[in-house]
Formats: C-alpha cells, sequence, structure tokens
C-alpha cells in the first residue's frame, strides 16, 4: 500500500481557487506524494460554518416535526378547519338529521331519487317506511300504509328518534319524498337559534275554526324541523291526552301543529329578513308567477303570513319546496349545485348573529284573507 494513489484531473474547473498546475494527488495509505495545492485555511473556515449552518437547519427542522406530532387533536383539527368553507362549517355545527316520509311501492320511484341528491347532505338520513330495503337507510314502522294514518306515522317517527337517536343530531326534519330540500339554506336559517330551545320552523298555516289565538301550524308537503329540546318535549309530553290526538287518524300537520302549541313549543318564523317565504308548500312557479290563481287560492287564504306571488316574493335562500317529482329533483340538483355562470359576482356570505331565547319574538299572522 505504500505510495499508491489517485490522480484526480484539473480540480480548478470543479474548485475555483485551485492552482492550475493540472493534478492534485489524493494519497491512500500511510504516506502521500502531492504535486498540487493544499486548500487554503480560509476555504476551510468557510466549510466549516457551512457545515455548521447545515446542522443547525436539520435539528431545528426535526425539533419542528416533533413538536407538530406531539400537538393536540383539537390543535390539528383547528389549524385544519381553518380554510373550510361556510358550508362545511354550518355542516359540523348545525347537525340535521332528516327522515323522509315513504312507502315500500315508491322505493325506487321517489326515495332512491331523494338520497341520491338533496338527502345525501343531511348529516343523516333515515326513511319512515313500512319494510326494509337493502338499498335504503330505512327505519320500519309499525303503523300501516294508508293516508289515513300518517298522524300515527309521525308520532311513530319522532318517539323513535328520539328514543335512539336524540343525541346524534340538533335538528330533526322531517319531509315527503316529493320535498326538495335545500340543506346549506336550513342550516343558514337555523345557525342563529340554540338546538335547547323548544322550537320548530316551516312554512305556517292558520288554524282553522276555533282555536287558541296565535296558534298554527306547519306545512308537512314543505316539511318541518324540530330542535333537539322540541324533539323530547313532543316525545315526553305525546301521551298527554289534554294536549295532543291520541288516536292516529286526522291530518298528520295540523295534529302535529295543535299538539306542539298545546305543549308550548314555539312556531318560529321561518321568513327571511325581507319577509320572504324560505319554505313552500308548491313548486318554485307557484311563489313567482303573479296571476295564476286567484285570492281565493287555499295558500293565500290559510297562510298565516301574508303569501305574495311576484318575482321577488321568494327568498333568495329557499329551504323547501314540495310537489317536486322525481326527475325535477335532477333539475333542482343541477342549477344548484353545477351550474355555473360566467362573470356573476361573487356574494360575500357572513353567518347571522346568534339570537337569545329571551330575546325571540315572533311575529303575530298579518294574513288578513279568510
Amino acid at each position: 500500500m505504500d505510495g499508491e494513489y489517485v490522480a484526480v484531473e484539473q480540480p480548478a474547473a470543479a474548485y475555483p481557487g485551485y492552482g492550475s498546475s493540472g493534478t492534485v494527488t489524493v494519497a491512500v495509505g500511510r504516506h502521500q506524494r502531492s504535486n498540487g495545492q493544499r486548500l487554503p485555511a480560509g476555504h476551510l473556515v468557510l466549510l466549516a460554518l457551512l457545515l455548521g449552518t447545515l446542522v443547525i437547519v436539520l435539528y431545528a427542522y426535526w425539533d419542528v416535526m416533533m413538536l407538530t406530532a406531539g400537538a393536540s387533536p383539537m390543535e390539528r383539527h383547528h389549524d385544519a378547519s381553518a380554510n373550510e368553507t361556510l358550508a362545511e362549517k354550518l355542516h359540523r355545527e348545525v347537525r340535521i338529521l332528516c327522515w323522509v316520509l315513504t312507502t315500500p311501492k315508491y322505493h325506487k320511484t321517489r326515495a332512491a331519487h331523494v338520497l341520491r341528491t338533496w338527502g345525501r347532505r343531511c348529516n343523516k338520513i333515515l326513511f319512515m317506511t313500512s319494510e326494509a330495503d337493502d338499498e335504503l337507510p330505512t327505519m320500519v314502522l309499525t303503523k300501516p300504509d294508508r293516508y289515513e294514518v300518517l298522524w300515527g306515522k309521525t308520532k311513530e317517527a319522532f318517539t323513535r328518534l328520539y328514543e335512539e337517536m336524540r343525541d346524534e343530531a340538533d335538528w330533526f326534519m322531517k319531509a315527503d319524498d316529493d320535498t326538495f330540500v335545500f340543506l346549506e339554506n336550513l342550516r343558514y336559517m337555523l345557525y342563529p337559534y340554540s338546538p335547547n330551545t323548544s322550537i320548530y320552523f316551516g312554512f305556517n298555516y292558520k288554524m282553522i275554526g276555533t282555536h287558541p289565538k296565535n296558534s298554527s301550524y306547519m306545512s308537512g308537503g314543505s316539511g318541518y324541523v324540530l330542535s333537539r329540546e322540541a324533539l323530547r318535549t313532543f316525545a315526553e309530553g305525546l301521551n298527554d291526552t289534554t294536549k295532543c290526538r291520541q288516536e292516529d287518524d286526522h291530518a298528520e300537520d295540523v295534529e302535529m301543529g295543535k299538539c306542539l302549541f298545546n305543549l308550548d313549543v314555539k312556531a318560529g318564523d321561518s321568513r327571511d329578513d325581507q319577509l320572504r317565504n324560505r319554505f313552500y308548500p308548491t313548486a318554485p312557479f307557484g311563489a313567482l308567477l303573479s296571476g295564476n290563481v286567484g285570492m281565493d287560492f287555499w295558500l293565500y287564504k290559510y297562510a298565516y303570513y301574508n303569501a305574495r306571488t311576484c318575482m321577488d316574493c321568494l327568498s333568495e335562500y329557499p329551504v323547501a319546496f314540495h310537489y317536486v317529482n322525481s326527475q325535477q329533483m335532477y333539475v333542482y340538483e343541477y342549477f344548484n349545485y353545477q351550474f355555473q355562470l360566467s362573470g356573476r359576482q361573487q356574494v360575500a356570505e357572513r353567518l347571522p348573529e346568534k339570537i337569545r331565547e329571551q330575546d325571540l319574538v315572533i311575529p303575530e299572522s298579518d294574513n288578513s284573507v279568510s
């Protein structure tokens, strides 16, 4: 091994500052022969500084990674949620369990299309029916599939939800299988209210005949939504014969309104800040096309709040419509979740202020049509 070496040709090309003598000899073994120049002391100092800086940077990076890995789940979740959209925030903070009243003969022609469109935006959805279906999330009820016992099915459905799932949501929305619901707008409407307040929302109708002042009921067709506290109040007070109808017959939405009124559940005003309806018991054209029907039309007579028909009479943030067939559901889906209008100015969205229960004011009826 004595005297062995390896020659490196033209080091000046790769290492500026080296001489141009041509060859540097790197010795292998105990003895060295070299006709090249030694590395200047200044370069050695610079190299040492660079190596030291690299070590410090690598250590700092390692330290940061260890601190990040040890952060609490809440801190990591906060960082992740900082970039969420308003709809995502509301989906997380305003949990809605939707239940849809249907029957086996409509599983394929109606219920399946609800699930493929607006139903998938619920935090949880169940179809109340008399038979289980592998293609639908169902809750099987014991009441028969007859229109005459809708009140009985509604009582059973809400009672089962209270007993089995009351902690899985903040609000509980009842809809039909021909209802279309915009969940984002529903969450936006409900955001100011606490689910611990005993209140429910929908399209308000006036009670017919002899009834207590300011009593109303919500349209079953466009659906209604109960707070978690309202659900508890209903389920625990349902068997009071002086307040709720014990028989299963009669109109479901009317009996629900009477029962909740007698149990002191507030009938909330679902209109927007310009007094335009957000729940509507017909398809949209019924609220937009003036002159479509006369003032003796049942909607104008029975609406608790003055029902108007004009191009500016429907809220820009509608919640629900009724009489929407399965084909129309996909039209609604396309124009609201896929359609883009070039050049349309984006609206700056912000959450409404929270409303304390003691500050809650529900307007009296303003509809004088009879």
